[in-house]
């Protein structure tokens, strides 16, 4: 998870070409997160007690890859041939907050919403705990979060909520408040269940 002052932006999904070029995902498909001259960092998670490994580095080149919205090939000289590039898959990528302009009173970050528990309140019912949002996603469409929940058998679960104006109510440091419509939430997290 990024630390307060790092936003996740996306991932390092593989090697682009033979040069060292990397092959970037970004969330949100219309970021300039890579945008040329900006320093971004890789995290790579620790492994056991390992603590996570971070290096910056610094974009040379950044080229859209085509029919892959979201998916950047970036070019830095911090990595120098495919086998670097390799070694750098699966790392979180990573921009300072103070690069990106602040967030409007009714704006918030998607990253932000990561780690927090999702809640539904109706008028005079307590607020129903429907699970934690682990990770963002897409459809093309819409930004999704997928809420992880653990179900009547024991097992973690996951579902989509689409990040609607109309689902989500708000989103606090300590929540996310949503009213999904009938059929959204799975069932046995129904208040009848």
């Amino acid at each position: 998870m990024a630390t307060p002052d790092k936003f996740e932006v996306g991932v390092v999904a593989g090697a682009h070409g033979l040069a060292g070029a990397l092959r970037i995902h970004l969330f949100d498909p219309n970021s300039r997160a890579v945008a040329v001259g900006r320093t971004v960092q890789l995290r790579r998670a620790g492994e056991g007690a390992a603590p996570a490994k971070t290096i910056a580095i610094k974009v040379r080149r950044a080229v859209a890859v085509p029919g892959k919205p979201g998916t950047w090939r970036v070019e830095s000289d911090d990595v120098r041939d495919r086998d670097a590039a390799l070694a750098l898959a699966g790392c979180v990528v990573e921009v300072d907050r103070s690069s990106v302009a602040p967030a409007s009173d009714d704006e918030f970050f998607l990253a932000d919403a990561v780690g927090l528990p999702v809640l539904r309140a109706r008028d005079g019912a307590e607020p129903r705990m429907l699970g934690t949002i682990v990770s963002i996603t897409s459809n093309g469409a819409q930004d999704l979060f997928e809420v992880s929940f653990r179900g009547a058998n024991g097992r973690t679960q996951t579902w989509l909520l689409p990040v609607l104006p109309h689902v989500i109510r708000d989103v606090t440091s300590e929540a996310v408040w949503v009213d999904p419509p009938l059929g959204l939430v799975p069932d046995e997290l129904e208040d009848g269940a």
